[in-house]
């Protein structure tokens, strides 16, 4: 059995994925939260409301979620993936896989810590590759997709684990709560399917596709347009 750990951070992202975790009654091995006490995003009643839908807790903070149902996880007072602390003690975990939530870009260092990586980006690589690409996905096929893969050091090119897409929303809150939606829908499916267990993974052409750039903001407001007329 291949021994799978999470590292969370303060925001919607990490309560997503906790909230399915839940949900569907999967345990990980290991539980590591960054923390530096930020003030975490607060949101409507009508965000609550949709996330709800999605199986999403976003009116509670990560350290809630983690101590209403797990005995024990390992925190760090910091936001920082290349920390040599947290990299210190990623080495020393004997965890096969860690799901990245966030917390910057990870380098060589930890890249090469042991462990390996695993990423849930909203784009159906080679063809989405980059940042905001649930918008341009809306915008050119009128839906979006997600890509799980293991992460090396260039950017969305890693092997492929999963893909799965999903439709466009039909409300405007895009960024925090469907992204996080599709992203820990998709880690479900990897989790529930095993299919960390064989690494029957598929290798990119790193020099394939297109890599986008933040969407500009006429582009956005026209994608979230398209989502609720």
């Amino acid at each position: 059995m291949k021994k799978i750990g999470m590292i969370l951070t303060p925001d919607v992202r990490s309560k997503a994925y906790l909230s399915k975790l839940v949900d569907n009654k999967i345990k990980l091995n290991q539980i590591i939260f960054m923390n530096d006490d930020r003030e975490e995003k607060k949101f409507s009643n009508k965000e609550i409301n949709q996330a709800k839908l999605y199986g999403i807790r976003i009116e509670k903070s990560v350290k809630t979620i983690l101590n209403e149902n797990y005995t024990h996880f390992k925190e760090f007072p910091f936001v920082d993936i290349n920390n040599l602390e947290l990299r210190n003690f990623i080495k020393q975990s004997r965890i096969d896989f860690y799901i990245f939530t966030g917390g910057g870009i990870l380098e060589s260092e930890i890249l090469s810590s042991g462990p390996r990586f695993i990423h849930f980006h909203p784009g159906l690589v080679p063809f989405y590759r980059g940042s905001t690409c649930f918008y341009y996905s809306i915008i050119n096929d009128d839906k979006c997709g997600v890509t799980a893969y293991v992460m090396d050091e260039k950017l969305d090119a890693g092997k492929i684990i999963h893909q799965k897409s999903f439709s466009k929303p039909s409300h405007i809150f895009i960024d925090d709560i469907f992204d996080a939606h599709i992203r820990s829908d998709t880690m479900i499916d990897v989790l529930k399917g095993s299919l960390l267990l064989n690494e029957n993974f598929l290798k990119q052409d790193p020099d394939a596709g297109e890599t986008y750039f933040i969407i500009h903001p006429v582009l956005k407001h026209i994608a979230i347009l398209s989502c609720v007329i």
